[in-house]
């Protein structure tokens, strides 16, 4: 556990750095955190603009709002967003707004899968080990069909294509190499798309979509110990 002092305030952090109860937070909060996330001249307009949004709407629903749903908000392209929030959207705008991934109820009926595994285990006797949100604990128990099940679970209703593949592969690998989860800005640039585009692939959004669908969380520090499972070639 971590802490960080403003203003003769102690406010409690996870190991990431995130706001333990969001109940806590206030305006010297994000004052104080801004140069942790890379934004060392101060919250402008357009910073609060943002973040009274994501807590509004964490207010009213009990959700983070998904980084989709506030660009469109706000008619953010995500250059803006990232000129914005250098570090990201959940490790920046909505950690200086005091939430992460976790501070939500879980929105859907959710139901453990199978634990995939290569070898003659039947698909009806895989179990996979998730957390109460339906994230992957542990990235190496991933493979192809955690991810189509996962989409399913999703309830994305077209079957993976190649261009989602293409970012489950690019998300993977970024994970191998770096241990660290690509930011949206990131992975947009990397495999060439828009916040229109990753909308239409991934409806529930970057972490509630991209991230859960490839087997990662930001939780989750651990290095990947096996290689990337390769992905199905699909017309």
């Amino acid at each position: 556990m971590e802490t960080l002092v403003s203003k003769d305030k102690l406010y409690l952090l996870d190991n990431d750095g995130f706001l333990i109860n969001p109940e806590q937070w206030d305006e010297d909060f994000a004052e104080a955190m801004a140069p942790a996330v890379g934004i060392t001249d101060g919250l402008t307009p357009s910073h609060w603009d943002v973040l009274r949004s994501i807590r509004k709407t964490y207010l009213e629903t009990g959700s983070c709002p998904i980084v989709l749903k506030t660009c469109k908000a706000h008619k953010l392209s995500f250059k803006d967003l990232q000129r914005l929030f250098p570090s990201g959207y959940q490790r920046g705008a909505c950690k200086l707004a005091g939430l992460s991934f976790m501070a939500e109820g879980v929105s859907t009926p959710f139901y453990p899968t199978p634990l995939i595994q290569i070898g003659p285990i039947p698909l009806d006797k895989r179990v996979y080990q998730v957390n109460v949100q339906g994230f992957l604990i542990d990235p190496n128990e991933w493979d192809e069909e955690y991810a189509t099940f996962k989409a399913r679970e999703l309830q994305m209703t077209d079957t993976l294509g190649e261009k989602h593949w293409q970012i489950i592969r690019y998300m993977r690998s970024e994970y191998e190499k770096n241990h660290e989860i690509p930011t949206v800005y990131a992975m947009c640039e990397a495999v060439g798309i828009d916040i229109d585009e990753l909308a239409e692939l991934f409806p529930s959004g970057y972490h509630r979509g991209v991230v859960k669908i490839a087997g990662l969380c930001l939780a989750v520090k651990a290095p990947l110990d096996a290689p990337v499972a390769a992905a199905p070639n699909r017309p």
